[in-house]
């Protein structure tokens, strides 16, 4: 699995660093502010399809990124 540039979430006021798909999947994982958000459920989606070989990693990748910026979880560095 390839390594994707770093980015950090915050999750419950923790930094979570996510670099892989396997990162990705398990910050899923993770209670969010809002659970049923369609961003949320489609990266969840892509992931599970990444991991059975049927989505791009980036795509999959791109799609958690997105999620975690529609729950402002996603902090640009400064």
């Amino acid at each position: 699995m390839p390594t994707f540039i770093p980015i950090t979430i915050y999750l419950n006021g923790n930094a979570t660093v996510v670099k892989t798909i396997a990162d990705a999947a398990k910050a899923l994982e993770q209670p969010w502010p809002y659970t049923a958000k369609p961003g949320r459920l489609k990266a969840m989606r892509m992931i599970k399809e990444c991991m059975a070989g049927h989505c791009s990693q980036y795509a999959a990748f791109g799609a958690f990124k997105a999620a975690a910026t529609e729950q402002g979880l996603l902090r640009k560095r400064l």
